[in-house]
């Protein structure tokens, strides 16, 4: 079951970052043309200040109550940007869902060195009593090597061919959008299957993680909602691309690289959920916000 689901998770991942690719319209980097300082602000907000904040927060004086699994499912999560969710509840909520696909490839892109620097400071900051990798036999190059396969080359090929043949990655991206909610689902399905049975108890014996996991994700939206600048819907959608973290790419690396740490799936659906929660939370406070200039 771990390598039909490890299988299912990259798929998806691929699929989704394609049709991301293909999705897009005009200069696919104009942002890093005309808002340059906007975009390496959003950039580094969510790639490297949302990650280093919630380890920060973490090493106070909550890390020695914290199980280990619940530990480095927060750690996955934290390191890994550009989550595919994003273009839906953008979408779903009246953001700007070009400028969320623009920032997410921007987040994509920089994951490749930042996923693997990250690992190297969590590792080193939880005194290798959470972020274990090395015992797992991971290395940073392994990390960058999965990232660019996974998220980088997807997007790129399917920007490419859309600048090439833009009518075919119309027509393309349409159907491949389709496939990867399909595949989403489908990814969400083999997760609960694996750690299922496991995630009633591990929210039972990790509350303090939970509450945790909430004033992350708490976090996570308000640097993005204080880096994005006067615009409200800009706002919003950078919010939403801070604080929602890439749980395809994080259960990818944790099937692959994490099998021998048991409660590692539970900890990231249980992220997961808290996540869905608190932007749920944060979208219907947006929505009375902007209620009266409405």
């Amino acid at each position: 079951m771990p390598q039909a689901a490890s299988f299912v998770v990259t798929a998806t991942i691929v699929t989704l970052m394609f049709s991301l690719g293909l999705g897009l319209k005009d200069y696919p980097f104009r942002l890093l043309r005309d808002r340059s300082a906007f975009l390496w602000r959003v950039l580094l907000g969510t790639c490297v200040l949302v990650p280093l904040a919630g380890l920060a927060l973490v090493l106070l004086p909550l890390h020695g109550l914290l199980s280990r699994p619940a530990w480095v499912a927060m750690a996955l999560m934290l390191a890994c940007p550009s989550a595919p969710l994003i273009l839906f509840r953008v979408r779903s909520t009246g953001g700007t869902a070009e400028l969320a696909a623009r920032l997410q490839i921007g987040a994509a892109l920089l994951a490749i060195v930042t996923v693997p620097l990250l690992e190297m400071v969590f590792r080193a900051g939880a005194g290798l009593r959470g972020w274990e990798m090395v015992e797992w036999g991971i290395t940073p190059a392994q990390v960058a090597g999965q990232v660019l396969k996974v998220q980088v080359l997807p997007v790129v090929a399917g920007v490419l061919l859309g600048q090439w043949q833009p009518e075919l990655a119309s027509r393309c991206s349409r159907t491949l959008g389709a496939l990867a909610t399909l595949l989403l689902i489908v990814m969400l399905v083999a997760l609960l299957l694996l750690g299922g049975k496991q995630l009633l108890p591990f929210l039972q014996q990790n509350l303090v993680a939970l509450a945790v996991m909430a004033v992350l994700s708490v976090l996570s939206l308000a640097i993005g909602y204080g880096l994005a600048g006067p615009d409200p819907l800009e706002r919003r959608t950078v919010a939403l691309v801070t604080g929602m973290r890439n749980t395809g790419l994080a259960a990818q690396l944790a099937l692959t690289y994490g099998r021998a740490l048991p409660g590692l799936i539970p900890g990231i659906l249980g992220y997961v959920l808290i996540t869905v929660i608190v932007t749920t939370l944060f979208l219907c406070w947006q929505q009375r916000e902007l209620a009266p200039s409405g």
